[in-house]
């Protein structure tokens, strides 16, 4: 039996013993911190581990992430290994990371609350074919009033007369049609050149000038959008190219050179650029661009023009790498007199593939100064296009969505979603939808007073390319149907 003196003594030692251990722990879970900060942070904002599930982080985006990083003392096959930027890591650390990520990963994520719903009576639906063929692959789709105009994957550009309901070529390219710039003296066709992820640049522009079809001699890595625009209002038309790219990509400045040709400037150096506005964001009379990025760093930047042509970079939103940023609209939501932002996140064909609860759309009001803050969101799985009107003409600003991965087995009626804007300054919405939901695989949308009727109508395209799983029942529908767009008719007036 321990004395008095002795029992004293081994509690002593105990209480050190036990504050050593949990010091050693401490620090080891410093260590584990530091690393995922470290290393997570090196190519895009820091995700949070318990927006993906353990067997998505540990069979997909860690192995992912290790063919990205060069560990010390450890054998990597340089044929699986991708190129760029590689941070490096010790053996060691790379282990420690990997589990201390699968440790805190969730077994599932939380499931999305459904909306209320109803069936859309604002819009008559009529679905419309636009060749002969089975299924639907447009790439590309812009309506001007009277004209449908859309590009597909076998890279013809062609337009559709809503009046006459004739279908006039206008183009026939060699690469998927991406975009479309129609003007009075100059046309121009984007063609990605490959339309899977990739690090080659084999994007092209047409010019089409007075019945002459021209190609820039100017590359491009995966070019999704074309921006023509006077910006600094000197007469002659810049081109903005939104190079999405992979691993790699950029957004394009395209200034006119002497010989009447276009040499190139890089305006950001980022991969994932899908979709630029040009406006005066600060009001000083220079003409600025709204830049919305994907892939790694998920972003929407305003470049302000100081200068001719010369332009700085302010990142105005962020978002993880997981979100999936798709489409965004720059709207007056509030009436207050400063533009708004109102994006989409829902991708889902990607390496994490499984329903995000954080996926949906979000309003992000302007302070006036150009500071967005998100005061809404509205959850919706995959969501990938947003379109911000006045549809019932009601004096404020309602919504069309489009997820292309919805849940098929808990909500396939989501694919496309009509908010009603009920309470504008309390974010009240109704939530419609279609008869038939599923007719096509939605992809595109556009809107325009199609009918001449004073009131705006929708068009939705579709794309049964599949890059997810889908019930085969779908699929057989899809593959058995011909259903290219979907006109959503407004019966307001």
């Amino acid at each position: 039996m321990l004395s008095n003196k002795n029992f004293l003594t081994f509690m002593a030692l105990s209480a050190i013993y036990l504050l050593g251990l949990n010091s050693c722990n401490s620090k080891k879970q410093k260590r584990e911190e530091v690393l995922y900060n470290q290393y997570c942070a090196s190519c895009h904002i820091v995700p949070k581990i318990d927006e993906l599930p353990k067997d998505i982080w540990e069979n997909s985006i860690l192995p992912d992430m290790l063919s990205r990083m060069d560990i010390e003392e450890m054998y990597q096959n340089p044929i699986t290994a991708k190129s760029g930027f590689r941070p490096k890591i010790k053996l060691q650390d790379w282990l420690l990371l990997k589990n201390y990520i699968i440790s805190l990963a969730p077994d599932k994520l939380p499931l999305t609350q459904l909306p209320n719903n109803s069936i859309i009576e604002q819009f008559h639906s009529k679905p419309l074919a636009l060749d002969d063929q089975n299924g639907a692959f447009i790439t590309y789709l812009e309506s001007d009033q009277q004209r449908l105009f859309f590009g597909d994957i076998s890279s013809s550009l062609r337009s559709y007369n809503f009046n006459s309901n004739n279908i006039t070529q206008h183009y026939q390219g060699k690469t998927p049609i991406t975009w479309f710039n129609h003007q009075e003296s100059l046309e121009i066709v984007t063609e990605v050149g490959i339309l899977d992820p990739s690090e080659l640049e084999q994007g092209k522009l047409f010019s089409k000038i007075s019945g002459d079809t021209l190609g820039l001699s100017i590359k491009f890595h995966r070019p999704v959008h074309t921006l023509v625009e006077d910006l600094n209002k000197d007469g002659k038309q810049e081109l903005v190219v939104s190079e999405f790219g992979d691993k790699t990509g950029s957004l394009s400045l395209l200034i006119k050179n002497d010989s009447m040709g276009y040499y190139k400037k890089e305006l950001l150096n980022q991969p994932g650029c899908i979709r630029t506005i040009a406006k005066d964001m600060n009001k000083d009379g220079r003409t600025d661009l709204i830049t919305l990025t994907s892939q790694a760093m998920e972003s929407i930047t305003i470049l302000y023009q100081e200068d001719n042509l010369k332009f700085r970079a302010d990142k105005v939103l962020e978002f993880r790498s997981v979100y999936g940023s798709s489409w965004y609209e720059l709207v007056d939501y509030n009436g207050d007199g400063f533009d708004d932002i109102i994006t989409v996140n829902g991708d889902n064909a990607d390496k994490s593939y499984v329903h995000k609860p954080y996926h949906g759309m979000r309003i992000h009001l302007n302070d006036g100064s150009n500071n967005f803050k998100e005061t809404y969101f509205y959850p919706l799985n995959g969501a990938t296009r947003v379109l911000a009107r006045d549809f019932d003409q009601d004096g404020d600003v309602d919504f069309g969505l489009i997820s292309t991965f919805p849940d098929y087995e808990k909500a396939p009626e989501l694919s496309f979603v009509y908010l009603e804007n009920k309470d504008s300054k309390n974010y009240n919405f109704t939530t419609k939808v279609l008869t038939d939901p599923n007719a096509g695989r939605w992809f595109l949308m556009d809107a325009a007073d199609i009918d001449s009727d004073g009131d705006e109508d929708i068009i939705l395209s579709s794309f049964t390319y599949v890059f997810t799983p889908v019930p085969k029942d779908l699929s057989k529908r899809w593959s058995e149907n011909n259903v290219d767009i979907l006109i959503l008719e407004n019966k307001l007036n």
